[in-house]
C-alpha cells in the first residue's frame, strides 16, 4: 500500500477521484494500491521560547539570544485531529512508500516533510510534481514520479526560511518591545516584514514632508505649411523655470520674431515586444491597478482558479517563462479558450496563420520550480466563475494570448524647430500595426494624456515654421506616490530598487524580499499588527509603525539590500551553491548583533499584553496603558509623569471607552452615576485640560442671560442662569406658568427676542383657560 500526503483535502478529492479511490475513512480515503489522507496547510507549527523553558515566558534582556540547538515543533491545536490520523498512517507498517502531494514548492515540501520526521518515518518517497490540478496533469504526474531525495535541497531552503524567521523574529521582537514599547504593546520585528515596513515608512514620510514648489513652462503653438502641433521650449539645461520673470523675458524675446525653421526630424521605427507571461507578483500588481484587488485577496482568487476550477495553472510561482516540454501542448490550451467570446476571433486568426508564442517566453533556464501562470487544458466555464474570478481569469488570458500576436510597430517622430537661437522640442507617435496591443487598446485609451498618441504634419528638415502663440504655463512638482499594493509588490521585488526593464527585474528576483508566494501574507501581517493601514488602496504607516522605525534606526534589519541577499542564499540553497550550515551560522551571528546593538539600552521587563489608549497629554512621552487603579502614563518611572485617569472617580468606574474618549477628545460625554461626599448622585462629563481631569456641568446654552451675561441653561424645574451661584443672578423662566408647560423652543425665543406670544394652554388658578403675551423683565417672566 502507499500513502499519498496532499496539502488540502479538496487536493486529496481530486486525486483519489483520478486514482479510482473510493473508499471513505476517517480523515483518508483508500483502493485497492493506494491510500491518500491529506494536511490542512501547516499541522505542525515551531514551538514558542517559553516552550523550551518556563524561564522565557518573562520577557528580558538577559535571555536573549534564543537560539536553540535543536528546533521543537508540535501540532497545531486546531488541527490536532487531522495531524494524529496522518501520524497513524505515516506509522502504519503496510505502507511501503510515501507520495508527496503537497503544493510544489517550498512551502509545500515543509509541510510534508515536518510531518514525515515527527513520525519518524523511514519509508522511501516519491514526488508528485505538477503545474496543474485537471486530470490529465494529475494522470500524467503519476506517471513520472520522482525520487523524494532530488527536493532535499528544496526542504534544506524552506527549513531555513522557517527557522531564521524564528531566530530573527522571536529575538529581535522581544528585544526591541523590551527597550522600546512605552505601553505600544508587542513590537513585532521581522526578517522581510521589517526592511519593507522601513519602505513604506520612508516613502509616507517623503511624501507627507515634500514642499512642492511652483514651476513655469513656455509652450508654443507652430505652424506649419501641412499642419500645425504644439511643442515645449527645451534650453541646454533645462525645460523647466523657477523663475518666472525669466521665462517671460524669453517669451518677449521670442515675440521680437515668430519665423522659425525645422532644426533637426528625428524619426524610429519601435517595435514592442509583447510583455512576458504572469507570475504571482505580476498578476498581484496588475489587478491592484485594474480591480483595486489586494495581494493577499488576488492569491485567493488565483488559487480558486487552480485547485478548484482548474482552468489555470500554479499560481504561486516565480516565473514568466515557460520551458520548451510544455511548446507543443500550448495550440491545445489555446484551442481550449476560444470558446470565450473576448477572444474567439482573434484565436481563429492566430491559428489561421498558424502563429507560434513569441520565442522569448520559452526559456529553460528561467523556469526552476513551476513556469509562468497559464491556461489548463480544460475548457473554461465562466458562468462557473464569480464576477472576481471571472477578472482574474480573463487578465491572464489576455496576457496569454497576446504572446500569440505580433509585436506592435510604431513610428517615433521627433522634432525641434528652431527660433532664433531658441528651440522647441515635440514628440509624435503612430502606431502603424498593432500587433500584440489590439487586446489592450481599451487600457491605452485610459492611460494619461502625455502618453496618447500624437500626429505630427508632414515635415523636413529646414522647413519654414511660424510661432503662432506663446503659453506660459504654471505648474507643481508632486510629492513622490504613496505605495499602492501594486508598486509595493514591484518595490520587494527588486529590494527596493527603481527597476523599469521587465526582463531586468526577473534578473533581479532572487534578490528580492520575500517570494511570489508570501509577499501578500508579508503584507497583511504588517496590517494585522497594525504598522499599516489600507487607505483608498493607498498604504500609510501607523503611529505605531513610524515608531518602530525610529527605533530600529540605521539597523540592518531594516536593510531591503541584506534581506535580498538572504533570499538569494535561500535559492542558492535549492541550487545547492548554498549551505543550509553556512546559512544558518549567518543568521545566528546577524541575530547576536542585533541583540548586542539593543542590549546598549538600559532594560526594563516589559509586559506583552499592554493596551495603549491614547498618548499621554501632560509629559508627550509616554503613552496611556492599563495599570491596577488608572489608565496612566507609560513614562511614570522615567519621566516621574504623575498623569492618571482614575478607575474609580466619584464612586463611578470609569470605562476603557470613556478613557479613550477623554484622551482622544478632551471631553466625554455625560456620565451618569456620580455620587459626591454626602452621597448624593449627580451626572457631569469628565474634561482633559493641561493635563488634568475635571468635571463639567456645562450644559447647551439657550441664550445669553440679560442681567449678567452669563448662559441661559435648562435645569429640572427652570430655565435659569448659570451664574446663579458665582454672581447669585435670580434670573428664570419656569418651566411651568399657569398650568401651561414651556418649551425649550419657546423659552429660545422668550430670551432671544424678550417677547413671545402664546395663544393656548394657560389656565387661571380657577381653571378658566386664557392667552396672553410673555415678557422679560429685569430676569423675570410677565404677562402683558
Amino acid at each position: 500500500m502507499k500513502l499519498i500526503i496532499t496539502e488540502k483535502p479538496s487536493v486529496a478529492r481530486d486525486i483519489a477521484r483520478v486514482l479510482n479511490l473510493s473508499k471513505q475513512g476517517e480523515g483518508f480515503i483508500e483502493g485497492d494500491d493506494y491510500r491518500i489522507t491529506w494536511a490542512l496547510g501547516h499541522l505542525i507549527e515551531l514551538c514558542q521560547p517559553d516552550e523550551y523553558g518556563e524561564s522565557f515566558k518573562k520577557w528580558t534582556m538577559q535571555d536573549l539570544p534564543i537560539i536553540p540547538e535543536t528546533f521543537k515543533t508540535k501540532a497545531i491545536e486546531q488541527s490536532k485531529q487531522q495531524y494524529k490520523v496522518v501520524k497513524t498512517l505515516l506509522k502504519d507498517s503496510s505502507i511501503s512508500e510515501i507520495i508527496c502531494a503537497t503544493d510544489a514548492g517550498r512551502e509545500g515540501e515543509l509541510i510534508f516533510r515536518l510531518l514525515y520526521e515527527d513520525a519518524q518515518c523511514t519509508q522511501p518517497i516519491k514526488r508528485l510534481w505538477i503545474s496543474s490540478q485537471t486530470d490529465t496533469a494529475i494522470k500524467e504526474g503519476f506517471q513520472k514520479l520522482e525520487p523524494g531525495e532530488k527536493y532535499n535541497p528544496l526542504y534544506d531552503s524552506a527549513k531555513s526560511r522557517s527557522e531564521a524567521d524564528w531566530i530573527v523574529g522571536i529575538n529581535a521582537t522581544r528585544a526591541y518591545s523590551i527597550k522600546f514599547s512605552q505601553g505600544r504593546g508587542v513590537m513585532s520585528v521581522g526578517r522581510v516584514q521589517t526592511p519593507v515596513l522601513k519602505m513604506i515608512v520612508t516613502r509616507y514620510r517623503e511624501h507627507i514632508q515634500f514642499n512642492s514648489s511652483t514651476f513655469y513652462e513656455i509652450l508654443g503653438d507652430i505652424q506649419h505649411q501641412n499642419g500645425s502641433f504644439s511643442a515645449k521650449l527645451h534650453l541646454k539645461d533645462k525645460d523647466r523655470f523657477t523663475d518666472k520673470k525669466e521665462a517671460e523675458n524669453i517669451i518677449e524675446d521670442l515675440k521680437k520674431s515668430n519665423s522659425g525653421i525645422i532644426h533637426s526630424l528625428t524619426e524610429k521605427k519601435v517595435m514592442e515586444k509583447q510583455p512576458l507571461l504572469y507570475d504571482l507578483t505580476e498578476i498581484q500588481k496588475d489587478a491592484n491597478k485594474l480591480f483595486k484587488y489586494s495581494a493577499d485577496q488576488t492569491l485567493k482568487i488565483m488559487q480558486s482558479l487552480y485547485e478548484k476550477h482548474k482552468v489555470l495553472s500554479y499560481p504561486r510561482t516565480s516565473s514568466r517563462y515557460l520551458s520548451k516540454d510544455l511548446e507543443p501542448k500550448l495550440p491545445g490550451f489555446l484551442d481550449n479558450i476560444s470558446v470565450l467570446d473576448n477572444f474567439s476571433s482573434t484565436i481563429k486568426r492566430i491559428q489561421e496563420e498558424k502563429r507560434s508564442i513569441a520565442s522569448r517566453m520559452i526559456d529553460d533556464k528561467k523556469v526552476t520550480d513551476h513556469h509562468a501562470i497559464i491556461p489548463t487544458d480544460k475548457k473554461p466555464n465562466l458562468s462557473a466563475l464569480s464576477e472576481d474570478e471571472k477578472n482574474i481569469y480573463l487578465t491572464v488570458i489576455k496576457r496569454f494570448v497576446a504572446a500569440f500576436l505580433p509585436e506592435c510597430e510604431k513610428h517615433h517622430t521627433e522634432v525641434i524647430a528652431l527660433f532664433s537661437s531658441y528651440q522647441f522640442k515635440t514628440t509624435g507617435t503612430v502606431t502603424k500595426k498593432a500587433g500584440w496591443r489590439e487586446l489592450y487598446q481599451e487600457s491605452d485609451e485610459k492611460k494619461n494624456k502625455k502618453d496618447k498618441e500624437s500626429i505630427l504634419p508632414v515635415m523636413k528638415e529646414e522647413d519654414p515654421v511660424t510661432l503662432e502663440s506663446i503659453d506660459l504655463k504654471k505648474g507643481q512638482t508632486k510629492a513622490p506616490a504613496l505605495y499602492t499594493e501594486a508598486s509595493i509588490l514591484g518595490a520587494m521585488e527588486t529590494a527596493g530598487k527603481s527597476i523599469d526593464d521587465e526582463e531586468l527585474r526577473q534578473a533581479m528576483k532572487n534578490c528580492g524580499l520575500g517570494t511570489p508566494a508570501t509577499r501578500a501574507q508579508i503584507l497583511e501581517k504588517l496590517i494585522n499588527v497594525k504598522y499599516i493601514i489600507r487607505d483608498k488602496n493607498k498604504l500609510k504607516p501607523t503611529e505605531k509603525g513610524e515608531y518602530i522605525i525610529d527605533c530600529i534606526q540605521d539597523n540592518v534589519l531594516v536593510s531591503p539590500e541584506l534581506t535580498g541577499e538572504w533570499e538569494k542564499c535561500l535559492n542558492d540553497i535549492e541550487q545547492k551553491n548554498y549551505t543550509r550550515e553556512d546559512y544558518m551560522d549567518n543568521i545566528k551571528t546577524f541575530t547576536k548583533e542585533i541583540i548586542e546593538k539593543v542590549s546598549q539600552d538600559k532594560t526594563y521587563t516589559f509586559r506583552a499584553d499592554q493596551t495603549i489608549y491614547g498618548d499621554c497629554p501632560k509629559c508627550k512621552k509616554g503613552k496611556i496603558i492599563d495599570s491596577p487603579k488608572a489608565y496612566s502614563c507609560s513614562e511614570w518611572k522615567t519621566t516621574n509623569c504623575n498623569f492618571a485617569i482614575w478607575k474609580l472617580i466619584a464612586q463611578k468606574t470609569i470605562s476603557e471607552t470613556q478613557a479613550k474618549t477623554l484622551l482622544n477628545k478632551g471631553k466625554t460625554a455625560v456620565i451618569k452615576g456620580f455620587k459626591n461626599k454626602a452621597g448624593n448622585p449627580f451626572n457631569a462629563a469628565l474634561t482633559l485640560k493641561n493635563g488634568e481631569v475635571n468635571f463639567d456641568f456645562h450644559k447647551e446654552s439657550l441664550g445669553k442671560c440679560t442681567l449678567c451675561d452669563g448662559n441661559i441653561v435648562e435645569t429640572p424645574k427652570a430655565y435659569s442662569c448659570d451664574q446663579w451661584r458665582e454672581k447669585n443672578c435670580k434670573f428664570v423662566i419656569w418651566k411651568e406658568i399657569s398650568q401651561r408647560k414651556i418649551k425649550v423652543e419657546e423659552a429660545k425665543e422668550l430670551i432671544k427676542h424678550g417677547q413671545i406670544e402664546i395663544k393656548e394652554g394657560f389656565k387661571t388658578r380657577q381653571g378658566k383657560p386664557f392667552s396672553t403675551n410673555l415678557h422679560l423683565v429685569e430676569g423675570k417672566v410677565v404677562f402683558k
